[in-house]
């Protein structure tokens, strides 16, 4: 992109965009109306154009290597060697084994536990659940990075996320997104949603730490973070960080357009000194700022102690204007049905659904997809397919825009959403060989692009 390309797409992103203003998060509460500016489907000319300025830089760079293309720097929140940390809690687990939590053992992963209850797959050879892992990127270029990101997003909700949080500047938002595509590659993400949740900690899914559960009086999963239930000592730190970024990946499932964030409740009820876990605090909150963005629409602090306001002194400084905004607090119930129905809110925290956080076990034959390769072959070629329709209707569209010929900007405009779509339904086949089933799945709430909680729900 030439020098008076960028000078230009930089002027723009300076310019007040008319409507793209977001409305405080109690307004919109009040209204009951999801504010829209900004989101997928949803911008102004000038956004639009800034996001065909931000797709032109990453055509321009799809087949350079990752690593040779400028980016922020990632960052590592907890200064920890994961591969000491790994063997530290291996050592511990072999010579001082103890039990954490329901009969779950110190360092003890899903499939360690399910092995015990006599629980393995027919299809692996080892009676494995999930398959050896096979990565999907194909090369190491941004591109295929790339996609691999993507995954069943629609790809201009993936960029319109780091515009958002740099608001507009296109290049700051450039350098944001491929820093978080490095960190996801250093971070193995991908082998990470691979296995799912039969490689996470047992005692964290035994527990329920955190679940998603029901939905804001805006349409956004909740999802129920209980600080009484966790303790720094139940796991090592490579066990609790690989837990939050498969969270962060599954609550990705559980996002569809118009709805693209999540409420959070911080549910500080019966919590505790021994509770507190200033890694795990940092992690999270480095994660959601710079590898997450704009996944998070509210963040309740429900039925903190009196001396929670001390450590809300230590911890806002570390949040982004932006996030820090988004936080509410809430003693009682009643603050609470402020943001959830009656009907949505969980009956231990005086609403009227009667969920209780159950971990479903695995079953041996979810995974017997993932063990196809010709099925996962075949799915990839098709959707290796549409990614190139894409990109052809993307370079249209942005020389369209170019030459200013509006006609052909619109027409590629709508090709490139059709094939968006087409691409989502691919990728979640495609997920079906790449992605072990999970909770949310398991229990129905998940069914491809359907997200249904009331199958969960028990109102009284």
């Amino acid at each position: 992109m030439s020098g008076l390309f960028k000078a230009i797409s930089r002027q723009r992103s300076q310019v007040d965009m008319a409507g793209a203003g977001r409305e405080a998060i109690t307004t919109q509460f009040l209204k009951g109306r999801l504010h829209m500016g900004g989101l997928f489907q949803n911008l102004s000319p000038t956004e639009e154009n800034l996001l065909a300025d931000m797709w032109e830089m990453l055509l321009d760079d799809f087949d350079s290597p990752l690593d040779s293309i400028p980016s922020d720097p990632i960052v590592h929140p907890v200064d920890y060697d994961d591969e000491v940390e790994r063997q530290k809690a291996k050592e511990v687990q072999e010579s001082l084994p103890f039990e954490v939590f329901d009969g779950c053992m110190f360092n003890e992963m899903v499939e360690d536990k399910c092995k015990q209850l006599g629980i393995v797959s027919e299809q692996g050879k080892d009676g494995e659940l999930v398959p050896p892992y096979e990565s999907q990127i194909s090369d190491k270029t941004l591109g295929s990075a790339f996609w691999s990101v993507v995954r069943e997003d629609q790809p201009d909700v993936l960029l319109l996320r780091f515009l958002r949080a740099r608001k507009w500047d296109i290049d700051r938002a450039y350098r944001m997104a491929i820093a978080a595509v490095k960190w996801r590659i250093q971070e193995n993400v991908e082998e990470i949603i691979w296995y799912g949740d039969t490689r996470n900690d047992a005692s964290l899914m035994w527990k329920g730490v955190s679940f998603a559960h029901g939905k804001d009086k805006l349409g956004q999963p909740i999802v129920w973070s209980r600080s009484s239930h966790h303790h720094q000592k139940d796991q090592s730190y490579p066990q609790l960080k690989r837990y939050l970024i498969w969270m962060m990946e599954t609550l990705r499932q559980l996002l569809s357009t118009p709805v693209e964030r999540v409420c959070l409740v911080m549910d500080l009820t019966d919590h505790s000194n021994t509770n507190m876990d200033w890694p795990f605090v940092k992690t999270f909150i480095k994660f959601l700022e710079a590898y997450y963005p704009e996944c998070l629409g509210i963040c309740i602090v429900y039925n903190g102690p009196w001396w929670f306001s001390g450590v809300w002194k230590l911890i806002s400084p570390l949040l982004d204007p932006v996030v820090a905004s988004k936080v509410q607090f809430a003693q009682k119930p009643e603050a609470l049905l402020k943001f959830i129905d009656a009907n949505e809110l969980l009956a231990s925290r005086g609403g009227k659904d009667t969920y209780e956080y159950e971990f479903l076990k695995p079953n041996p034959k979810e995974n017997k997809l993932m063990f196809d390769k010709e099925g996962r072959q075949a799915a990839a070629t098709k959707l290796d397919e549409l990614h190139k329709q894409f990109i052809d209707a993307t370079k249209d569209w942005t020389d369209s825009k170019e030459k200013g010929d509006d006609d052909g900007f619109a027409a590629a405009s709508t090709r490139r959403m059709e094939l968006s779509y087409e691409i989502r339904l691919a990728a979640i086949e495609m997920d079906k060989y790449t992605r072990a089933r999970h909770y949310y799945s398991r229990t129905g709430v998940l069914q491809d692009e359907v997200v249904d909680w009331t199958k969960l729900q028990k109102v009284k």
